[in-house]
């Protein structure tokens, strides 16, 4: 956001008043920290001091830490492991609040949220409509509740990044994950603790590798492989813009950090999903990026490089993808995991068959599932299942209507994203972006990975949902500013030159 008249006198002794306020808060948390025995907890909520203290300060540290917050589940962690209360709640209020203070004393107003807003708003009135057909209205209430809380982050990011400044910021929020989430799980795999959760921050389970063979495999705060794998792979084209463009050695040596864990941890999930969505990122890299032969190569050899040292069981489990192609000749019947998942596929489409227009009902699939895989015979177990695949879900649960409003929000995140692209390599802002083209091979391969597991947290699509809405306004924002002071220079030398001209037009001695 930037300051219309450039002055901050007005702002001061609020801002004095409300960094009082939260130094207090946290002198009061770090008392009652005393009584509490958990180094996790107590860890976390000096943290949570300093960034309160941070965002008082400024405001693209509140930023950051909404993003990385959100997207680590630090939140989830805190209240699940340590029964704290919820404190993305109300960092997210006081964010709001510090907002409406900067937009009333600086007139700091927020551009470019309207587009947003009713994008959101239109994906929010079909999922509200189903609370009146679902057959389980309490899950639909439940599920369009949460949907709420996720779209208020949403906008609350598309509110905060309002300049190149922010959007670098909230970028280093998701490196910020990958470099804590990633390193914790490696040194987790590497060293064979996997009874030790890490505080919370590093969740494992000994799970079914291929036909005979079982291993443990990395979960983060996410409860499952396939998801951690899921948000990390974003992570890998956004170190590698930061590593290239980031004009700071620290920087550029946590990049490469945020850039080798979030790397690795995609490989010790043993997920298939997250296998297929770090390919396709890293063949949009190639594609998009062109990058010089010198870096190609270098890369390759990494590659390489790094397959003996990888568990041979990984490759066994990647080669079970081919068992899922129309031709492989496989049995579903004979393997666990691919009867299951053939069965949520089947189950999804006739779902979507029996109600094509509004679906069964937001958050209905699970608690329809039964009724349908019965009939259908392929799978033996008799509990609740998800569509594991995101799309599928969608069209079950929202019918036709559902999945071409989800598919406009996707469709408007991206092209928010490539006019940013093009805004910015018009002023010359290459980093800037090369960043928003990472963020675009990130999201996609995102939705690669969610062809094959569900949307059990939306929250981070949501996020990124955000912040590549807010892309577009933000390049044009910026593009403005550059113009202005273009003016403002070719004035200063027209003045300039106007007065050496009069200056040489007086007679001589005069």
């Amino acid at each position: 956001m930037r300051r219309t008249d450039g002055t901050t006198s007005s702002f001061e002794w609020v801002s004095l008043v409300i960094g009082i306020a939260a130094i207090a808060a946290g002198i009061v948390g770090a008392l009652l920290a005393t009584r509490i025995h958990s180094a996790g907890l107590y860890l976390l909520m000096l943290v949570g001091i300093v960034m309160l203290v941070a965002t008082v300060w400024r405001i693209d540290w509140g930023l950051f830490a909404l993003v990385a917050m959100t997207y680590a589940r630090i939140s989830d962690v805190a209240v699940h492991y340590y029964g704290a209360p919820s404190v993305a709640q109300p960092f997210i209020a006081f964010l709001a609040l510090l907002l409406f203070l900067r937009w009333v004393l600086l007139g700091e107003k927020p551009q470019g949220w309207l587009p947003a807003l009713a994008t959101i708003a239109a994906y929010g009135m079909v999922i509200f409509l189903s609370l009146f057909y679902a057959g389980d209205a309490l899950r639909a209430q439940e599920g369009l509740l949460a949907f709420m809380k996720d779209a208020i982050i949403a906008l609350m990011l598309v509110f905060l990044i309002q300049s190149k400044e922010s959007f670098r910021m909230a970028t280093w929020g998701f490196l910020a994950t990958g470099i804590l989430l990633g390193t914790i799980a490696i040194i987790q795999y590497v060293t064979g603790t996997f009874s030790n959760d890490y505080w919370g921050l590093a969740e494992s389970q000994l799970m079914n590798i291929v036909s005979g063979t079982e291993g443990y495999r990395i979960m983060g705060t996410y409860g499952d492989p396939n998801f951690f794998a899921q948000v990390m792979v974003v992570i890998i084209p956004l170190a590698l813009n930061r590593l290239r463009y980031e004009k700071k050695t620290i920087l550029k040596v946590l990049a490469a950090w945020a850039l080798a864990a979030s790397f690795l941890t995609v490989v010790f999930t043993f997920s298939r999903g997250g296998f297929l969505a770090l390919c396709a990122v890293l063949g949009l890299l190639v594609l998009l990026r062109k990058p010089p032969l010198i870096a190609l190569l270098s890369g390759l050899l990494i590659l390489i490089l790094l397959i003996p040292f990888l568990p041979s069981s990984y490759f066994d489990r990647i080669q079970t993808i081919l068992e899922y192609l129309p031709f492989s000749g496989a049995d579903v019947r004979t393997e666990v995991s691919l009867r299951g998942r053939m069965s949520e596929y089947e189950v999804a489409a006739r779902m979507f068959l029996d109600h094509p227009i509004f679906g069964i009902g937001y958050d209905n699939y699970a608690n329809n599932y039964l009724s349908y895989s019965v009939r259908l015979g392929l799978d033996p177990r008799n509990t609740e299942r998800s569509a594991h695949s995101l799309y599928l879900e969608v069209l079950a649960e929202q019918g036709i209507i559902g999945f071409l409003m989800f598919v406009f929000v996707l469709y408007s995140a991206f092209n928010s994203l490539s006019k940013a692209n093009k805004v910015f390599k018009k002023v010359s802002l290459e980093g800037e972006a090369d960043l928003a083209l990472a963020l675009e091979i990130g999201f996609t391969g995102y939705l690669v990975s969610a062809l094959f597991i569900h949307g059990a947290y939306p929250r981070t699509m949501w996020l990124l949902i955000g912040v590549s809405l807010a892309a577009y306004q933000m390049a044009k924002s910026e593009e403005l500013l550059i113009v202005r002071a273009i003016f403002r220079n070719r004035l200063k030398l027209k003045e300039t030159a106007s007065i050496k001209k009069a200056g040489k037009s007086e007679p001589y001695g005069k």
